[in-house]
């Protein structure tokens, strides 16, 4: 056991040390999944287990290299520490986070759990499945937007953590301050010796003039409140999208006109009322806004359209594109395998 923990922080420490290297091993094993498909029996959840388990790669070691991006910033006085980014910028308490990243790896995991249902209960197993991991998802999406400072949610709720980014700012910082933090690192943190918790000196503290002298919970209730209704009510309009999506599929059918339309409609009337309170939202949620807007380009893949429009002329092209360029038969042969596979397990988008 002893070996194992050692083990771990070897790892630890040397993702905290190479997050570009760990970046291009990640990437690397997400191909690999894309490789396997149709190569092997059962390939469809052997490449949905690796994808899965290098996304949750990808989770665990974020977390690693933000717990010491979080180290180093308290070694530093207030005004030499790195700059935030989106992962670092966590509002709301620590049950939030907790629950950021329990939802995080539901949200990587559910595709593979719905494949595996699906081959073990069957097609009412599936949608079993779909329904109770949707209902898990929309529960935890809301409680994080009562109980948070949120007016948007992301997809994954944990966004992942920019590696290169964060190398340069760690480039910056060391070139600019030398052996300086080195040096004052023993005198603006202190570590706990029973819990090994770092606690930062008042030395460390920002100077008088920035200080609130507010506890956070006022100053988060505060942020609540100005938090406009309608932003709030157009995040609830999006979290209860695939509830209610997958209740309309039960009633009218999988290929029905009437659950396609009711889910664009919910999606449009979610963004409408971003849109027209855009001035209201930090740089960060227009972005995830736009990803939003970008994402109903997908509808053309969903049913019914995909089989009554979209799935005769994406053909038409693959063909002329392999009778064009005959070396392009190597892409488009396996794609016109794949295709309808794809988009019966992935093109429901409920969560983006």
């Amino acid at each position: 056991m002893e070996h194992l923990k050692q083990v771990i922080k070897a790892y630890e420490k040397w993702v905290a040390s190479n997050p570009e290297v760990v970046c291009d091993v990640e990437t690397t094993t997400k191909w690999v999944s894309y490789f396997i498909a149709g190569r092997i029996s059962n390939s469809s959840v052997v490449s949905e287990l690796v994808y899965t388990l290098s996304n949750i790669m990808v989770l665990y070691n974020d977390r690693i290299i933000h717990n010491a991006r979080q180290l180093t910033d308290a070694a530093r006085p207030a005004n030499d520490a790195l700059e935030n980014d989106d992962f670092l910028d966590v509002s709301g308490s620590k049950i939030c986070y907790r629950l950021k990243v329990m939802l995080t790896t539901l949200e990587y995991c559910e595709v593979f759990l719905e494949i595996s249902a699906k081959r073990v209960f069957g097609n009412r197993g599936k949608w079993i499945i779909i329904a109770v991991l949707q209902t898990m998802k929309a529960l935890g999406r809301c409680f994080i937007l009562m109980h948070s400072t949120e007016r948007i949610i992301t997809t994954p709720t944990l966004p992942t953590l920019n590696r290169r980014t964060f190398a340069r700012k760690g480039n910056v910082s060391k070139s600019s301050g030398n052996n300086k933090s080195a040096l004052n690192a023993q005198s603006y943190v202190y570590i706990l010796k029973r819990s090994g918790r770092v606690v930062r000196r008042v030395e460390g503290a920002p100077p008088l003039q920035c200080r609130s002298f507010k506890l956070n919970e006022e100053l988060n209730e505060k942020r609540r409140e100005q938090v406009p209704k309608i932003l709030i009510q157009a995040e609830y309009i999006y979290i209860a999208k695939p509830l209610i999506h997958l209740a309309a599929m039960g009633m009218f059918g999988q290929k029905s006109w009437k659950q396609y339309i009711l889910a664009l409609v919910m999606d449009l009337a979610s963004i409408n009322i971003y849109q027209r309170n855009r001035h209201l939202m930090t740089k960060r949620q227009q972005l995830i806004l736009s990803h939003r807007c970008i994402n109903l380009l997908l509808y053309i893949v969903r049913s019914p359209v995909y089989e009554r429009y979209t799935q005769s002329k994406l053909n038409n092209f693959l063909t002329f594109a392999t009778n064009s360029i005959p070396i392009f038969k190597i892409l488009t042969e396996p794609l016109k395998e794949y295709i309808p596979h794809w988009q019966n397990t992935y093109y429901y988008l409920w969560s983006t």
